[in-house]
Formats: C-alpha cells, sequence, structure tokens
C-alpha cells in the first residue's frame, strides 16, 4: 500500500496543505496528520477521491493503467478540441477540468453514436465518479509548454479549480463545420451544470455503468444507450416532436391566419 499517495497527488495538482484542508473542512494541522497517516483516514476517503479525481481503492492496490501514445496528428486534433471548447466555456465559473472531462466525452460519444466515427481518437477511463480522458495532464501538460493555454487555480464556493485559460489567438478553423456543430450542441446542454450536476446525469450512461472502475470505457458501447443518453434517440424524439406540433390542427390554424393576414394586407 502506498501511504504516500496523497502527498503525491496534492503535489501533482500544486496544491499546499492549507488548500486542501480547506477543501475538507478540516485544520491544516488535522489534514497534515491525515497526509502523513498519524490519524485515520476512512472518515475522508469519499472526500479525497472526489478531490483528487482518483479511486484510492484502485490505486493502493498498485493497479496502473497503461496509457496509449499520442502521435502529433492525434494530439493536434485533441489539442484543436480542447481550445474550441475552452473559447465557448473559459468565462463560464462552473467549467472547471471536471466539467471539460464530461464535454470531451459526450462529443466523443455522441459523435460515435450518430456517425460510428471518432472525433479525437481520445479514450476514456472510468474512474468511480465520472469518465476521465486518457493522457489529458500530459495533452494539457504539453499545452502549456507550448503557451497555447495558462493553468490557472481558482476557488469557485468551498472547492479549488483546475481552471484553464487561452494564451493564443484561436482560428476558425480549428474544427470542421460539422464538427463545431456537434461540439456545441454538447457544450450547450451542459454548460449550465457544475461538477455534481453532471456527474450525476453520466452515472446513467450505459458506457460508464457497464465499465468496471479504473478500465477503459469500450467506445461500442455507446450503440447500446437508451433516453435521454442517446444521440440518436434524442434527435428521432426533437423530430418526432416538430412533427407533432406542426400537424397540431391548432398550429395549421394560426398558418392560415397568418395566411389571410397577408392577403388582407
Amino acid at each position: 500500500m502506498d501511504y504516500s499517495i496523497i502527498k503525491k497527488l496534492r503535489k501533482k495538482n500544486n496544491w499546499t496543505q492549507d488548500q486542501v484542508a480547506e477543501m475538507l473542512w478540516i485544520s491544516r494541522v488535522t489534514y497534515n496528520l491525515l497526509e502523513n497517516w498519524k490519524t485515520p483516514r476512512t472518515p475522508y476517503i469519499k472526500s479525497l477521491q472526489d478531490i483528487f479525481d482518483i479511486s484510492f481503492s484502485a490505486l493502493q492496490n498498485n493497479k496502473k493503467i497503461k496509457h496509449k501514445t499520442l502521435n502529433d496528428r492525434q494530439y493536434k486534433k485533441i489539442k484543436n478540441l480542447i481550445l474550441y471548447i475552452l473559447n465557448k466555456t473559459s468565462s463560464l465559473p462552473n467549467v472547471w477540468k471536471i466539467v471539460i472531462y464530461k464535454i470531451l466525452y459526450f462529443c466523443e460519444f455522441d459523435r460515435y453514436e450518430l456517425t460510428w466515427e471518432r472525433l479525437t481518437w481520445l479514450d476514456f477511463i472510468k474512474l468511480p465518479k465520472w469518465p476521465a480522458p486518457e493522457n489529458f495532464d500530459f495533452i494539457i501538460n504539453r499545452m502549456e509548454k507550448e503557451e497555447s493555454i495558462i493553468s490557472i487555480t481558482a476557488k469557485y464556493m468551498w472547492y479549488i479549480q483546475q481552471r484553464y485559460i487561452i494564451n493564443e489567438k484561436v482560428a476558425d478553423n480549428l474544427l470542421e463545420w460539422e464538427q463545431k456543430t456537434h461540439v456545441n450542441k454538447v457544450i450547450e446542454k451542459f454548460k449550465n451544470m457544475n461538477a455534481s450536476e453532471i456527474s450525476e446525469y453520466s452515472h446513467g450512461d450505459i458506457p460508464w455503468k457497464a465499465t468496471p472502475d479504473m478500465e477503459i470505457i469500450d467506445i461500442n458501447l455507446a450503440n447500446h444507450r437508451l433516453y435521454p443518453y442517446s444521440a440518436k434517440i434524442r434527435e428521432k424524439k426533437i423530430e418526432q416532436d416538430t412533427n407533432n406540433f406542426t400537424n397540431n390542427p391548432a398550429f395549421q390554424f394560426l398558418l392560415d391566419e397568418e395566411d389571410l393576414y397577408e392577403d388582407i394586407v
């Protein structure tokens, strides 16, 4: 068992003991004891999982995921998608690292369900609380080194957020028109939800439910989704609702009234 895991995760996020203590609603002294295993961690495990976005049981059992290597072409596609999402959402107070995880997840899985095509070929890992994009930290670190983005730590309510600010001029052709339309739909769906609300929503999605913790989520499970997660069913429902509305006698009466008014004018 790795007794230093909490300290490693804290340092990886560039957080001080005071910051993590504040998120846990405990004193820094108590947190120091917690981090150094001088007081029981059990009462804080769930909160620590939420804060560090990781499965404690998986880490303590030394279960590791072998990440695949990204080539330059894949990296550029993922970078462009992240830049586009940040350009659309960075001004929203509720959109931070964890929310971006979920926007990326639904962008990828909705796209595959609708077209059988991948948007970025980015794989996702099932963490106990939400799906997380594989190699995300590596991608973000590379974007920071290229000075495409700046990573900042911000306080939102009682949480410490990891946020990203675009540090370069974003070109209009980052994504193709069809891809922009698709990504815009996902952003519009989730832009007003906080991390907890999107997490609760994503827990009902078949791909996430059917995958064991800390395993890669099979993209083909997107074809087994049910409403309201299925992008295909949502589109059919919108089309059906539109047809029902336009075929409604009351709607036809309004159209007839409008035609009559135009004839009089």
